[in-house]
């Protein structure tokens, strides 16, 4: 650009003058009556923002109060929930406790009943027990005093009046020599026969006559004491 197109297109600054008045929107302009004081408005626009205050703070406080309603009864039912589910729980408690000591008391009643049987039974049991033992002792592993048989003999020989006539006595073989030695001589004045037998055990006899017969033998005490303890003891 030359020098003298430069110089056409120069233009001087002039500051705007503060006295023009601005030229101002109409649709921002207010228009308010003749006869409006600008006291009047404030009073308006502090009444609206007051309106306006006391509905929020209505609104907030209702809010604030519902709020604290639900809170209150929230905790109000919860509490009252707890209350109730201790009291419940309490009475079942007590209901299984009642139950409990009820099965206990029928066990312990039961377990007593159950223990008189067992003292009725047990004597029976070891009485048969202690028989049982004592004859598998006798009759296999222990010899048997002949002192006993003496003595037993010489007993029923002072009898006169068992058998008044001619009897027999029936011993073990093995113990006819033991017999004979020693009440031999009393066998044959009183006419009694001295006879073995196989079948009786070692330490028994047993008489026969034509009256009669008595068994002093093992196997017949035995039985005889076995008796004896079922009557004492019954099962």
């Amino acid at each position: 650009m030359s020098d003298r197109e430069q110089k056409l297109n120069w233009q001087s600054w002039q500051p705007q003058s503060l006295l023009d008045e601005e030229t101002q929107p109409e649709d921002e302009i207010i228009h308010l009556p003749g006869d409006y004081q600008p006291d009047e408005l404030l009073q308006a626009e502090l009444s609206r923002l007051r309106q306006q205050a006391e509905k929020k703070g209505f609104a907030q406080g209702e809010s604030r109060g519902v709020e604290e309603g639900k809170k209150q009864g929230y905790e109000a039912g919860l509490s009252q929930g707890k209350k109730e589910g201790l009291e419940q729980g309490l009475s079942e408690a007590r209901e299984q406790q009642q139950e409990t000591g009820q099965r206990f008391s029928q066990l312990l009643e039961e377990f007593k009943v159950a223990l008189d049987n067992l003292d009725s039974v047990i004597p029976s049991r070891l009485v048969q027990l202690s028989l049982t033992a004592a004859r598998a002792i006798l009759g296999k592993n222990i010899v048997c005093d002949n002192a006993v048989l003496l003595e037993k003999i010489q007993q029923l020989l002072q009898q006169e009046t068992l058998f008044k006539g001619k009897a027999q006595l029936w011993v073990n073989p093995a113990d006819i020599a033991i017999v004979e030695q020693n009440v031999g001589k009393s066998l044959e004045s009183l006419g009694w026969e001295l006879r073995e037998d196989a079948q009786i055990l070692l330490g028994g006899c047993r008489i026969t006559s034509a009256e009669g017969e008595f068994d002093a033998t093992m196997t017949a005490r035995w039985q005889a004491l076995c008796e004896l303890a079922r009557e004492d003891y019954p099962a």
